[in-house]
């Protein structure tokens, strides 16, 4: 993708000059990043987090290592050279700032901005009825909205969600997790197969309901209905999914990194608007699930995203 891009970039400024193209980008998710060199390092604070995590270790981890530092290094150089550069979310316009923004200055280029990007919230406003006794009729239910990708992280809630269901606490009483993905190839079916082992070995499979493919009326139809928007993911880029949770009036409780934690689940006048939470791979999210469905639900994030 890279080389790609760079050719292309080449072939213009050799037929066209250099002062007659301006190059602008719209980065969804930095390709590389500082978080991601620090992850192959197990004994860095992000050396248990994202698919890569740990990796850094032996002769391969160390060529894997370099080969990442080096790519960076292109990487800055090629981003230095668009014009105009817009991120969509926070954290990545911090991680491009980081990585691009020195050499940025030196060349005078203009300062990275943040554009967020299209959500569908005035259709979910319109679809969810979000009203005191629509409150009273939401299951006792966890949502979790994503393509079913290893960095999408569906081991770590299923592995929470059965700490959470074998407190045998009346929070947790016929309480249900909602898997809703769609499935690209045959490695996400055997990824969906092997979740479907995962959530029988832990003994939560008949609590576990996996919609694949599902359409924007099923989605719409979970939305309504069920309690909870859980995401899983480390460094999510924004959290188009977490927006929706929102929008809809579910409580969001998400990774503690990414654009959720910058963006979305955040004060707005000084009430919270969903839960962060760094122990999803710790013996604590179990309880921060249960706090969640014994505390009296509020309208705060919906009284934020609604109109005034």
């Amino acid at each position: 993708m890279l080389s790609f891009q760079f050719r292309c970039w080449k072939l213009q400024h050799l037929l066209l000059g250099p002062q007659l193209i301006h190059h602008k980008a719209y980065v969804h998710y930095p390709t590389i990043s500082t978080d991601m060199l620090q992850s192959l390092d197990p004994d860095s604070a992000t050396g248990s987090q994202g698919v890569n995590a740990g990796k850094g270790k032996g002769a391969y981890g160390a060529g894997k290592k370099l080969y990442w530092q080096v790519f960076a290094m292109v990487y800055s150089w090629v981003g230095a050279s668009i014009d105009i550069v817009m991120t969509n979310s926070t954290w990545t316009l911090e991680h491009i700032t980081s990585i691009w923004g020195e050499w940025r200055q030196q060349l005078g280029k203009s300062t990275p901005v943040t554009v967020y990007p299209p959500v569908a919230v005035e259709e979910l406003e319109k679809a969810v009825e979000i009203t005191a006794s629509s409150e009273k009729k939401r299951e006792k239910a966890l949502l979790y909205i994503a393509q079913f990708r290893p960095e999408k992280n569906h081991h770590l809630i299923l592995n929470s969600f059965a700490e959470f269901m074998a407190t045998k606490t009346p929070a947790s009483k016929n309480t249900r997790l909602i898997l809703i993905g769609s499935v690209r190839d045959d490695s996400d079916s055997k990824r969906v197969y092997e979740l479907r082992l995962l959530a029988n070995e832990l003994q939560i499979k008949d609590s576990v309901e996996f919609h694949l493919d599902a359409q924007w009326s099923e989605i719409l139809d979970w939305l309504s209905r069920a309690s909870v928007g859980v995401n899983g993911m480390w460094n999510e880029h924004f959290g188009i999914g977490v927006v929706e949770y929102q929008a809809a009036g579910l409580i969001s409780v998400v990774h503690n990194s990414g654009g959720p934690k910058r963006d979305i689940v955040i004060e707005i006048n000084g009430s919270p608007t969903g839960k962060l939470s760094f122990s999803f791979n710790q013996s604590g999210r179990s309880d921060l699930t249960k706090q969640v469905f014994t505390l009296q639900r509020h309208q705060s994030s919906q009284k934020a995203l609604k109109k005034p």
